[in-house]
């Protein structure tokens, strides 16, 4: 056993999406309760909180919330308005590569500190040269996010992107995800444990309708297309299967379209840890943090 998992505090994470939050609460890698409250329209655009204090009252209102302040908290983010790169760096060690890491990243994406909260991570290494995967994130996006928490009375302390959580929760190191929203969608395809591509779409139509069902699977093929045609010689691409995950995952999945689209057999997520709720494929963020943490 652990002796970790009973001395720290609980773990709770929350994923606010365009018209939901949603949170877990556990210990130790397992979930013992979650919980949702909706949210009004117009209070999340363009992937800012526009009104931070109201979604923290409303979170803090919900009756099954966690309003105990000892817990450890980590939130996820939207793919909207963030970016992505892979680049290639010489392979020093220690301090120094930190110090070449971080000059590189303003050398090659110069104007992205000034408007980003900048991260990256060394994904590899081969003949004397290391991978650097590099995320920045709007800087309005993430303050907003960590303001809404705060408004609730808690502090976050590790975030993450909510496809590469659910990623990590529905499909593993090698995978096709769609995060799949009534409003919105984020799509990666993840390969050795780093996203290759990641993707936000804005849906243009009702849930559920046939022109939302159509998008779904256009969106999907035109992902896997592009990535297909950059990476021809990946020839074990074409068995992955497509995970759907979130809270439209069932109505994406209804019909097939998405099948046809792309050639690719299509699967409802169903994370690898519970989630007490009867809905795994619409807490697959929460639970994709939940395992972030815990490799922390």
């Amino acid at each position: 056993m652990d002796i970790r998992s009973i001395l720290w505090p609980a773990l709770l994470t929350i994923a606010i999406h365009k018209r939901e939050a949603r949170w877990t609460l556990g210990r130790g890698g397992a979930i013992a309760s979650c919980g949702r409250v909706p949210l009004a329209p117009g209070l999340v655009n363009d992937g800012v909180i526009s009104d931070p204090a109201a979604v923290g009252s409303l979170l803090r209102a919900a009756p099954d919330f966690p309003r105990r302040r000892r817990v450890r908290v980590v939130i996820a983010l939207p793919a909207q308005r963030s970016v992505f790169r892979t680049i290639e760096v010489p392979a020093v060690r220690g301090k120094a590569f930190d110090e070449l890491a971080g000059r590189e990243v303003r050398r090659e994406m110069p104007m992205l500190a000034d408007h980003a909260y900048v991260s990256w991570a060394r994904t590899g290494e081969r003949d004397g040269t290391a991978h650097l995967f590099i995320v920045g994130v709007a800087r309005d996006v993430l303050d907003s996010h960590v303001e809404a928490v705060q408004a609730a009375g808690l502090r976050p302390y590790l975030a993450d992107l909510r496809v590469v959580a659910a990623a990590r929760a529905a499909g593993g190191p090698d995978c096709i995800i769609a995060h799949i929203e009534e409003e919105e969608s984020e799509i990666a395809i993840v390969r050795d444990g780093v996203p290759a591509i990641v993707r936000f779409v804005a849906m243009s139509a009702p849930c559920g309708s046939s022109a939302w069902l159509e998008q779904v699977a256009e969106e999907l093929a035109r992902t896997v297309k592009f990535y297909h045609d950059a990476h021809r010689g990946d020839e074990s691409f074409e068995a992955l299967a497509i995970s759907i995950a979130g809270g439209a995952a069932q109505q994406a999945a209804l019909g097939g379209g998405v099948a046809a689209a792309t050639g690719h057999r299509v699967q409802v997520a169903q994370p690898r840890l519970p989630d007490a709720s009867g809905d795994a494929a619409g807490f697959a963020v929460n639970v994709g943090l939940t395992l972030k943490e815990r490799a922390a």
